[in-house]
């Protein structure tokens, strides 16, 4: 029964996603993933206590989103 709730908030996650798709698609072309990662990083650059477990896993992220950041414009080049 928990299993079958479950499936059923990410089914309903999915099918937001996938209302949604277009318009993010639009969103990037408009502005470029650059721009929305460099928003992102900042929006996340918020840590202030590293100690809990939280905390930790935002540094993880904002760190990818620091390589991705790095690595993207290489992309264009290829």
């Amino acid at each position: 029964m928990v299993v079958e709730q479950e499936q059923k908030i990410k089914n309903k996650k999915e099918i937001v996603y996938l209302e949604s798709k277009e318009d993010i698609k639009s969103f990037v072309v408009l502005h470029g993933y650059e721009h929305i990662i460099k928003y992102m990083l900042e929006d996340l650059d918020q840590i202030d206590d590293i100690n809990n477990t939280q905390s930790v896993y935002l540094f993880q992220l904002i760190s990818a989103l620091e390589n991705v950041l790095e690595i993207y414009p290489r992309l264009k080049n290829v």
